[in-house]
């Protein structure tokens, strides 16, 4: 049974998940969506003719791309307009090289003439290791995808950064100052387009894809993608996502050889096709776009020359991504 101290030495950010407050916040927040999207129907009256007509990809190549623009209230496309502001999430594809000029985001930064914000973490993972941020573990759990938006939308009232460098035994990534920072500090009303983009850590790690009982469950791949992209949607319903799905990467026998991702299949997990395709299903569910990375930029067959090793882009692997990209980004602006 729990005392009162106890309850006392829990953290400042615990209690105030576990608080009465928090929960009917979180309530309030889901039904005023909920009637909102019924009284919008956001996107619902875009006309698919028109979308189509201006698609980006004309190489024959058959993909899971659903390229949306942004609506307003009443289903009207808004055009863009350049030069973007875009906020990045994800993991090494983004985090690599973030410095360099070679990094894949200042690499679209150039391309796309935007202006760029880089809240991504190399080495982190889609789907988090436990439902709540707890002292036992590690506190890698602090930089997954739902937890960082969460942080990104109500910052001001949670300290679990102050709890990762105070704890014993956590785990402190060198991106940890600068990603707080910008975190708490960024404009997000200049912002106009955020980019979601994790490798194929997931499947490598043998991540649950999907819970068929809770499609929001941040435990699996597809939950953690669409309980993030609801928090956003919430709190920046004029910023436009685009979700990027891993590209095509290896997946490693026994003895650490090379072999497909389309055979090997990981405890736990699926084929890397089995979460992209279940990421397409969670973003667009989310009204998200979906930039087909498996399929539509390199393939197993066109795999040379693209990664450094079985997972990572290579120069010429960032370049393919970046260019589709700024093609998703650029193509409702305003001409």
């Amino acid at each position: 049974m729990t005392t009162q101290n106890e309850k006392k030495e829990r953290p400042k950010w615990q209690r105030f998940l576990l608080s009465p407050h928090f929960i009917l916040l979180v309530i309030g927040l889901a039904i005023l969506a909920y009637v909102l999207f019924r009284l919008t129907h956001w996107g619902n009256k875009i006309d698919e003719n028109y979308i189509n007509e201006r698609g980006i990809y004309t190489d024959g190549k058959d993909t899971f791309d659903v390229i949306y623009p942004l609506t307003d209230e009443a289903g009207n496309i808004i055009a863009n307009k350049s030069p973007h502001t875009i906020l990045f999430f994800g993991n090494d594809p983004f985090a690599d090289d973030r410095d360099s000029e070679d990094g894949l985001v200042n690499m679209i930064a150039k391309k796309a003439g935007a202006k760029v914000y880089n809240a991504s973490v190399a080495g982190s993972y889609l789907a988090a290791q436990s439902e709540s941020l707890k002292h036992t573990e590690s506190g890698l759990d602090v930089y997954n995808f739902y937890w960082l938006c969460l942080y990104l939308c109500m910052g001001k009232d949670l300290d679990y950064f102050d709890w990762l460098e105070s704890e014993p035994g956590t785990t402190i990534l060198p991106e940890t100052k600068e990603l707080r920072k910008l975190l708490e500090t960024i404009d997000m009303n200049t912002v106009d387009t955020i980019a979601i983009m994790y490798d194929a850590a997931d499947y490598h790690a043998g991540s649950m894809i999907t819970n068929p009982d809770d499609e929001y469950d941040i435990l699996s791949y597809t939950g953690n993608l669409q309980a993030g992209l609801q928090l956003l949607r919430q709190f920046f319903p004029k910023v436009r996502i685009i979700v990027l799905s891993p590209t095509y990467a290896y997946g490693l026998d026994d003895n650490g050889k090379l072999v497909s991702s389309d055979q090997k299949i990981y405890y736990g997990g699926g084929k890397l096709s089995d979460y992209v395709i279940a990421e397409c299903t969670a973003a667009t569910a989310e009204n998200a776009s979906f930039l087909d990375n498996l399929y539509g930029t390199f393939n197993e067959d066109e795999v040379e020359g693209c990664l450094t090793d079985h997972v990572h882009l290579s120069q010429k692997g960032r370049e393919l991504v970046a260019n589709r990209f700024v093609e998703a980004l650029t193509q409702f602006d305003q001409k």
